[in-house]
């Protein structure tokens, strides 16, 4: 079985399932686990993004977008090479990996046979399970699929469970940054994740699509904690961007989050993912809403306080 994984939560699932050796192909952005020992990289980016300013990324996705261009794409003469039973795409987001109608048209015209096509549009964390178990179905190990899945729920109920017991306070209210210039809010997975850990995501709609967001309407809502996560940053670039837009902004300080000292960063290369680890963001999320109950759960690199 030969697998090409398009998109880095997709990858994580195979590894996590045990089929990291089966992996022939992966994207340009597929980078945990850190070391896929059969895996040629199929992918690449068609714009400069790394080097660009917040703003300058949103402005040239929007312009790709309207001229139809697209942001990633297949290596067709290396897809044709490794020759996969299996790949996975998603069809979720324009930006992240590459479209489902793309993948299509590639293998149609570079191989001589239909490989199995799977792709992702998760919206929630039951989504995000249903896909495991694809994968595990497809590449026949259900049963490996069940016992992961089955842990991943276990450490939910864990959280859910020790709340329902042992917390009586007030929800504590959030607002979870998917993007920073222009801000948005965070949408599928990232409100379900702060209801299961013991909050309230205010500003987003559960299961729903992001959007962006004003200052002033931050500034009215007044969250408790605000929790900084551009997707697919790195916790460096996390750290630089959110403190130069936080400076800027008209009566930040007024906010009860930042009076608290309830600003957190979190890798932005985590929460986006829709893969096995969106459990370690639920962990985090329950630790820093509600430390008297969770400490140690999630990976020491996930998140940390901000200070500006």
């Amino acid at each position: 079985m030969k697998i090409c994984s398009l998109l880095p939560s997709a990858t994580e699932m195979v590894c996590a399932l045990g089929l990291s050796d089966s992996l022939v192909g992966i994207s340009h952005a597929c980078d945990y686990p850190e070391s896929i020992p059969n895996a040629v990289v199929v992918t690449e980016t068609m714009s400069n993004m790394r080097n660009n300013s917040s703003l300058g990324i949103d402005s040239l996705i929007k312009a790709n977008r309207f001229n139809n261009r697209p942001t990633q794409m297949v290596n067709a003469d290396l897809l044709k090479q490794i020759q996969p039973d299996i790949i996975i795409t998603q069809d979720l987001c324009y930006v992240c990996a590459v479209e489902y109608g793309s993948v299509c048209e590639v293998t149609s015209d570079v191989l001589g046979y239909e490989p199995n096509i799977l792709s992702f549009r998760p919206a929630s964390v039951a989504d995000i399970f249903k896909n495991i178990m694809t994968v595990a179905e497809a590449c026949k190990i259900e049963n490996e699929g069940k016992e992961l899945v089955t842990s991943l729920s276990n450490r939910i109920d864990y959280i859910v469970d020790n709340l329902a017991v042992k917390y009586k306070e007030p929800t504590p209210t959030t607002f979870c940054i998917d993007w920073l210039d222009p801000l948005r809010n965070t949408g599928q997975w990232i409100p379900e994740l702060i209801e299961l850990a013991g909050g309230i995501e205010g500003l987003a709609e559960k299961h729903g699509k992001s959007r962006e967001v004003s200052w002033g309407e931050v500034i009215n809502y007044d969250p408790g904690y605000i929790f900084s996560m551009p997707c697919a940053f790195t916790m460096d670039r996390v750290k630089v961007d959110t403190v130069e837009v936080f400076s800027k902004v008209k009566d930040f300080e007024s906010l009860q989050a930042f009076q608290n000292h309830n600003i957190y960063l979190f890798d932005g290369q985590l929460p986006s993912r829709h893969g096995p680890r969106i459990i370690d963001v639920l962990e985090g999320f329950a630790e820093i809403l509600h430390p008297e109950l969770f400490q140690g759960l999630s990976p020491s690199s996930l998140y940390e306080p901000c200070f500006f």
